[in-house]
């Protein structure tokens, strides 16, 4: 978790499909919520 004076990690989330928006441009609209999915490629 960062905290105050925390440097943002230089970073692209995407935010929907084939839509991709950089972290520290959402940090400064607010507060946000990350979630990660990881798919296991070992079972296909």
């Amino acid at each position: 978790m960062l905290g105050p004076g925390d440097r943002i990690p230089d970073a692209t989330v995407w935010v929907a499909p084939r839509e991709t928006v950089r972290l520290d441009e959402l940090v400064a609209e607010g507060p946000i919520l990350l979630v990660f999915y990881l798919f296991d490629w070992s079972s296909t």
